[in-house]
């Protein structure tokens, strides 16, 4: 079973980012500027922008303590819009955080079909975008929201704080950020004539007033960038340029030499500061970052159905946002009363679902995640002693190793040894059986120069049920020869091995490289890719390198590429179509993005 690697290369542009070209001199510009600003934040004292501002850079290493509670005197529609919008960009829950349920507790605001009070408008603006970084942008509460902003759209497009002001730039930036979070497309009419409103205010300097014929500003740029950057589209693009100059021209030439950002001039305050760094990251509101994204992974009776990151608030949340990069069909019931939960997964009912190998006590629905969580879902009948985790420890040795399997015991919150006898362990396409010690032993004499994926399978023995395992890889003899090639915006051509045709394995593959083209947020292209096989039957797995943008939403034949296999006979050819999927809330960097895809055969 020598195996052997061959490499398609893989571009995606502009991925959710029309007309940005020039996004890699663009952040190699700004990353002093950012450096910069992110130590002068940190100098200051903890606020929730200053949160959003710093986990919007990658900085989360700042103490969140105050966040643990409001001081009194200051419970507000705004105040808690701001911690769930801080935490969530931090990657907590805002539900279990601190000592109140925040999500419950704004929403408690809620009358008559808006938030708070009806002469206002951003009460109901950050209601939305707090609601929605907890995934429940699609609510009915929500949804009122949108429409009440809907319907208070000045006539020239834009909006104010209230419903009876002028419009200005700040809160007509802040109302696109929301609606688009509550679904409105960019190309609604309200949408259009809110751009509209603010390309009227653009001065002469590139930059944006607060209102018309007042001079540029730093907040004023930092919000209206960042909701250039939510409709996806370039601050520096042509739409955004006037005089020759843009808003990130602007914004930039305000920062001091300590990082912070004057508001209109030298000697003013610094208080945009924080919304300025949210821009210069090319984030939007609510801020998400990949602390944001947990693990899922759904094990279904006969096969992983899912292996991933996903975004969602909630373990119910990460089955809705999974679906479709992870190509599965779903369907939620809903108790009456009790809430809503899992009914089915292609057809296949009975699931359950465990957070960090533990089985929670809430429904799916009602468990709100925090960063680095790890979700399973798995189906199978109840069983009264229940069913437990399970993974593969390997031992090796200069000519063996030793799979010990192992489960996780809940009542002590560890790995143990699962010592029984009858488990089946599998190894490529073979099947081993443990002895009374949950142990197999495997002669490396015997399998072929490569690497060889190990794991549990699903199974019940004695009433008690255990989950499908993580795959391992065991290493025999001499690793396949590799080749890396650096990633650059002129994309190498593919290169076969060193060594040829190796062992009886001979395949290629067309074409040497993948475009996707330009995609937008909730936009997908795909492409086919053919297998030609020569010598033997081969079995393929694959691997994917590079940005996140390929790891996280690549698939093949309908499936993530992590759980991608294929048999494929002598002399036999195979078409996969290979697609790629932008999330529609997908907030990460914007431009040319590169990776890799890898095949690797062994015989069969």
């Amino acid at each position: 079973m020598k195996k052997k690697i061959l490499i398609v290369f893989l571009a995606v542009i502009s991925a959710g980012l029309i007309g940005f070209s020039n996004f890699f001199e663009i952040k190699a510009e700004n990353q002093s500027e950012i450096d910069k600003v992110v130590n002068y934040i940190k100098s200051q004292p903890q606020t929730a922008w200053n949160t959003m501002a710093l986990a919007g850079a990658g900085e989360t290493e700042a103490s969140l303590d105050y966040l643990k509670s409001i001081p009194s005197g200051q419970e507000s529609i705004a105040t808690y819009a701001k911690y769930i919008l801080a935490l969530t960009a931090a990657g907590k829950s805002p539900v279990n955080f601190g000592s109140e349920n925040y999500v419950e507790k704004l929403k408690s605001f809620y009358q008559d079909s808006q938030f708070g009070d009806k002469d206002l408008i951003n009460d109901d603006i950050w209601a939305i975008s707090a609601l929605g970084s907890v995934g429940q942008g699609n609510s009915v509460m929500v949804q009122d929201a949108k429409n009440y902003i809907l319907n208070h759209q000045n006539s020239d497009g834009g909006w104010s704080y209230n419903i009876s002001s002028s419009s200005d730039t700040n809160d007509t930036a802040s109302a696109i950020m929301a609606l688009l979070e509550a679904g409105v497309f960019p190309s609604s009419s309200a949408v259009q004539n809110a751009i509209n409103y603010l390309k009227s205010q653009q001065n002469d300097d590139g930059g944006f007033p607060y209102s018309a014929a007042s001079p540029s500003d730093s907040c004023s740029d930092a919000w209206i960038i960042s909701a250039i950057y939510k409709l996806g589209q370039g601050p520096i693009s042509s739409n955004w340029v006037k005089n020759g100059k843009n808003p990130l021209n602007h914004l930039i030439s305000l920062q001091d030499a300590d990082g912070g950002f004057w508001w209109q001039s030298e000697g003013d305050n610094k208080s945009c500061s924080s919304y300025a760094l949210i821009a210069l990251s090319k984030k939007f509101y609510p801020v998400s970052t990949d602390s944001n994204l947990k693990y899922l992974r759904i094990e279904g009776k006969d096969s992983t159905i899912c292996d991933r990151r996903i975004s969602g608030a909630t373990a119910l949340d990460l089955i809705i946002n999974g679906s479709e990069t992870c190509n599965y069909d779903y369907l939620i019931s809903e108790y009456p009363g009790m809430g809503f939960y899992l009914a089915k997964i292609n057809g296949q009912d009975s699931w359950m679902y465990m957070v960090n190998n533990i089985s929670p006590t809430i429904g799916a629905d009602s468990y709100y995640l925090e960063s680095g969580d790890e979700v399973l879902w798995f189906t199978g009948e109840w069983l009264e002693k229940g069913w437990f985790q399970t993974k593969i420890a390997l031992t090796k040795t200069e000519d063996s190793a030793e799979v010990q399997v192992k489960y996780y015991n809940p009542e002590i919150s560890s790995w143990q040894n699962l010592e029984k006898e009858g488990i089946k362990v599998k190894i490529g396409l073979s099947e081993l059986i443990t002895d009374n010690f949950g142990k197999v032993k495997v002669s490396l004499d015997g399998l072929e120069g490569g690497f060889h994926q190990i794991f549990v399978e699903n199974q019940i023995i004695n009433e008690i049920g255990y989950i499908r395992s993580k795959k391992v890889n065991l290493t025999a003899g001499e690793a396949p020869a590799s080749h890396q090639v650096g990633l650059k915006v002129e994309i190498e051509k593919i290169k076969v091995l060193p060594g040829g045709d190796q062992d009886g394995i001979s395949f290629s593959v067309s074409p040497d490289m993948l475009d996707f083209g330009k995609l937008k947020p909730g936009g997908n292209s795909a492409q086919n890719l053919t297998i030609n096989n020569k010598d033997s039957g081969i079995y393929l797995e694959t691997e994917v390198g590079g940005a996140n943008i390929f790891r996280d939403n690549l698939d093949i034949e309908g499936q993530s590429w992590r759980i991608f296999s294929a048999e494929i006979e002598k002399s036999q050819s195979k078409i996969l179509p290979v697609k790629l999927s932008i999330p529609l809330n997908y907030n990460g960097d914007f431009g040319l993005m590169q990776g890799e895809l890898t095949f690797w055969a062994i015989k069969k």
